[in-house]
């Protein structure tokens, strides 16, 4: 399926090296070689409107360290867009012990443990939440409201990629902020809202203060050199 979309659309495809690298599939336009990522997700249906949530990748290493291979088949600046495509399903109550033994000709009588597939493809941040993965994870959460994941309104979808970026590249939980022996800087949006215009309001009042340092800052410099 994929070596099929990619030529259809001029691209070339690279499959992940390592289970654990991101991103699992490179497309790589052989026009113009820009590129993009893949991710493959899963969740399941806990309701008729509601999944048990995805991870959708890590806040820390190559999400912020952007530049560098790390963990990455290509750094993650040089993807033009980073893409989930997802899968929802649901449990099958009805399964098969599993302590039983099939022959092969029963293969078409073994009830499957999961159905009712869906599956769409956003760009990440549109389906991504403020919250991590679970618990005190350092991996992005996606919501859980299947209609926002099929369609991608998600919060950061109106809000934009930039603010995305800028919310989980300096995203800290409780333990990363225990660690530095910090007061964790925000826990959501609204309180995101509250700590950039807190930093937004310190750098106004010294505006005149900031650029008369950096001139000078600037001018011995330029005497050093």
């Amino acid at each position: 399926m994929f070596v099929e979309f990619a030529k259809k659309n001029g691209l070339d495809v690279e499959l992940c090296p390592h289970q654990n690298f991101y991103p699992d599939l490179s497309f790589i336009h052989k026009r113009t070689g820009n590129m993009f990522a893949v991710d493959i997700k899963s969740t399941y249906r806990k309701t008729a409107t509601k999944v048990n949530g995805m991870t959708l990748g890590a806040f820390t290493g190559y999400f912020r360290q952007r530049d560098l291979k790390k963990m990455t088949c290509y750094p993650y600046n040089r993807y033009a867009g980073h893409f989930v495509l997802g899968v929802i399903y649901t449990k099958c109550e009805d399964v098969a012990d599993e302590r039983m033994i099939f022959k092969l000709e029963d293969l078409r009588k073994i009830p499957s443990v999961i159905k009712d597939f869906a599956f769409f493809v956003q760009p990440k941040y549109r389906i991504a939440s403020w919250l991590p993965g679970s618990g005190n994870t350092k991996n992005i959460g996606s919501v859980t409201d299947i209609n926002k994941l099929i369609n991608g309104t998600g919060p950061f979808a109106s809000l934009g990629e930039a603010m995305y970026d800028d919310y989980w590249m300096f995203y800290l939980t409780d333990d990363m902020a225990n660690k530095l022996e910090i007061e964790r800087p925000y826990a959501d949006l609204t309180s995101y809202a509250d700590y950039k215009k807190r930093g937004s309001a310190v750098l106004k009042r010294h505006a005149k203060e900031i650029a008369k340092l950096g001139e000078e800052e600037a001018a011995k410099a330029e005497e050093e050199s």
